[in-house]
């Protein structure tokens, strides 16, 4: 985990690869941000929408909590961690 502070960047701290010019270096803490981006990535939703097992009410939420999960799910993280 890299932790990123106020002053990282500064006066050309942290830019030189292999932490050259302070720890971390760039190069590490876009790794750590990848990676954590790729473990909030949740799974689709494969169940199917809520029936009529629920009331009205019930199965509104209980259907567009789903569509923002899947939603978030076919996101394409452009960015990952090699």
């Amino acid at each position: 985990m890299a932790a990123i502070t106020e002053q990282f960047g500064s006066g050309g701290a942290n830019l030189a690869p292999g932490g050259a010019a302070g720890s971390p270096d760039l190069a590490t803490a876009l790794r750590d941000v990848a990676d954590d981006l790729a473990a909030l990535k949740p799974s689709a939703v494969a169940t199917a929408d809520a029936g009529a097992t629920y009331g009205a009410n019930e199965q509104a939420l209980i259907n567009e909590l789903k569509a923002k999960v899947d939603a978030l799910a076919a996101v394409v993280l452009k960015t990952t961690s090699a």
